[in-house]
């Protein structure tokens, strides 16, 4: 085994290096590298769109051109031309240029991975195609997941995996010893191939993209460090085994188990059941097994077409237009589709019982215990689709807040919905897609009061507790009741909780909208009704003479800052912290008074608050 391992390693690098940047930088942090530039989702759609259709030619005349040359060569050229895109693509900017780089990034990749799996026989020479194949994908997911990667910056999620990627491209050259041949025996038709792994990846492209945006269904699958170190492990777990099933004409089976494995961790997550605390590993083991199989397919499975067609067909049409169907489901619907979990265990189904030969004892002898799970699996998604009464995986006395929130009417005067292209954006952002697995859906239709999508980032819970007690000590002439009554037997501290979860994930986009707003002119403005100012909206909690000792601050945690100490402040941070807050102290923003009030009090801290 070791000497196996050791002879293929070279293929197994070059599967973890194009994996890895593949999932580092192409599928998500250029993703939110647009997001953060653009200022609209539509424009963001048809970046990943270019990306996408780039992506899918690629693929296509990366297969024909291979036909009769040196594909390990071409694959040490394509890599290394990934690896350096990836890394010029983090200075793209712009509408147009977020577009042209993600055209490029699509073409290189595309590219690449055809390439690659026509390599690989040459890079596999001593056998056991399928473990290598799956040490090597589960090896770039751990490696995805490790948490300062996983949360890491645009950069450092372009530069390590290019870094990586462009190391093994240097080292890239075919193994001693013939290749690797084909397995032989009944394989899955190629359409039916295609069909199957597509719904598959479609299926967990959506359900990625929504579970990143549902703070409930992030918590208990990538929700902190512990979690994404599990969600890593059980990656490289699962594509190893994978892989040793591969290894043993699997290929069918392992399609029907990772449906199984999805139908069963989006089930629980839809039905917010207490077993959702086990999705997230099943969810991960799912991902690597079709991704193992994915690679595996083009050149190692029993076929009869060319490897090049296969690569072109499953690289393009499943990879890429899969992926792209499954982002755009998740945009427009919000939530992980039951029918696109039906759908996708349909072709699945299909495609082994094809394999199979359409008789049933022999489906049943081959693929009886993973379509036994896929069933379990559909079977738990379709009893339980409606969506949950709270947000699932949210803290119990989350789970009871938003039940208060909901029981006292507050969707009456505020909204949980960021209007993209607005102001909203930069007051109240980020805008995200509306999470349409809420019962009641708290979009709200009236808004009397600010926006509170984000408003754990904007409040800390301090600050929220002594505001619902004392609307008016914080915000004077606030038209919002006192809520003192509900602090007497807990329900205050359970609101303040679920308050606290609105806006989960979404720091960086917050801090993004905040350092790009422009700073207005501060040279005229009046210090002296900039007092005036103070006096109404800050001396509550700093004090008359900006000292920090309101007759408010005793319930804020944290003293408020003595201003006279502020001198140092430049009058644009200033600006910036009287407008959007200091975030998670209980500084409040006042991000609703006008420019000019804004820049009256800027002109009046920045006198130490003296009269």
């Amino acid at each position: 085994m070791r000497s196996t391992l050791a002879r293929n390693s070279r293929g197994i690098a070059a599967v973890a290096a194009t994996y890895a940047l593949f999932l580092l930088h192409t599928q998500f942090g250029f993703l939110e590298q647009a997001r953060r530039v653009l200022d609209s989702p539509e424009k963001v759609r048809v970046v990943m769109a270019c990306m996408g259709i780039a992506g899918l030619a690629a693929s296509g005349v990366s297969a024909r051109f291979a036909h009769g040359r040196d594909a390990v060569r071409l694959a040490r050229g394509l890599l290394a031309a990934s690896a350096a895109i990836a890394v010029v693509s983090v200075a793209a900017s712009g509408f147009v240029g977020l577009c042209s780089a993600a055209g490029a990034i699509g073409a290189s990749m595309g590219g690449a991975t055809v390439a690659l799996a026509l390599a690989l026989p040459a890079l596999l020479p001593a056998g056991r195609a399928g473990l290598s194949i799956g040490l090597g994908t589960g090896i770039a997911y751990f490696a995805s997941n490790l948490p300062w990667l996983f949360e890491g910056s645009t950069w450092t999620r372009a530069a390590i995996p290019a870094a990586f990627a462009l190391a093994v491209a240097a080292a890239l050259r075919p193994a001693a010893g013939p290749a690797t041949v084909p397995a032989r025996g009944r394989g899955v038709p190629l359409v039916l191939l295609v069909a199957a792994l597509g719904g598959l990846v479609a299926l967990d492209a959506c359900a990625f993209a929504v579970i990143q945006t549902t703070p409930g269904w992030k918590e208990v699958t990538w929700g902190g460090p512990a979690r994404t170190l599990l969600q890593g492990s059980a990656h490289l777990l699962a594509a190893i085994a994978a892989g040793v099933a591969l290894d043993t004409g699997a290929l069918a089976g392992l399609l029907v188990g990772t449906w199984g494995l999805f139908a069963l961790a989006f089930g629980w997550l839809l039905s917010g059941s207490p077993l959702a605390a086990f999705a997230g590993p099943l969810y991960a083991a799912g991902i690597s097994t079709y991704s193992a199989a994915l690679v595996f397919a083009p050149a190692f499975a029993p076929r009869k077409e060319p490897a090049a067609l296969r690569a072109a067909l499953l690289f393009g049409l499943a990879g890429w237009a899969g992926s792209a169907a499954g982002v755009g489901a998740a945009q427009d619907v919000g939530t992980i589709p039951v029918a696109l979990i039906a759908i996708a265990g349909g072709f699945a189904l299909v495609a082994a019982l094809a394999a199979a030969g359409i008789r049933a004892a022999a489906f049943a002898r081959t693929f009886g215990a993973t379509a036994a799970i896929g069933a379990l699996g559909g079977f738990v998604a379709w009893t339980t689709h409606l969506p949950p009464h709270h947000e699932a995986g949210a803290p119990p006395s989350a789970s009871r807040g938003r039940e208060v929130y909901v029981a006292e009417g507050c969707v009456h005067c505020h909204s949980q919905y960021v209007r993209p292209g607005t102001r909203d954006e930069t007051d109240w952002g980020p805008y995200r897609p509306l999470d349409r697995t809420q019962r009641p859906l708290l979009v709200g239709n009236r808004r009397q009061g600010p926006d509170l999508a984000n408003v754990g980032l904007r409040r800390a819970p301090a600050w929220q507790t002594a505001h619902l007690v004392d609307p008016r000590g914080l915000a004077p002439g606030s038209r919002m009741p006192s809520y003192a009554h509900l602090f007497r037997d807990g329900r205050g501290a359970d609101l303040v909780a679920y308050l606290s979860t609105l806006g989960y994930g979404g720091d960086a986009g917050r801090a993004a909208a905040i350092a790009d707003a422009p700073t207005p002119d501060l040279g005229s403005a009046s210090s002296a009704r900039g007092a005036a100012l103070f006096a109404t909206y800050c001396a509550a909690c700093h004090g008359a003479a900006g000292r920090g000792d309101g007759p408010l601050a005793p319930r804020l945690g944290v003293r408020p800052a003595d201003l006279a100490s502020l001198q140092d402040r430049t009058p644009a941070g200033l600006y910036r912290s009287i407008r959007f807050g200091r975030a998670p102290t209980p500084m409040p923003g006042h991000e609703t008074l006008p420019e000019r009030d804004l820049a009256d009090l800027v002109a009046f801290v920045s006198n130490g608050a003296r009269r």
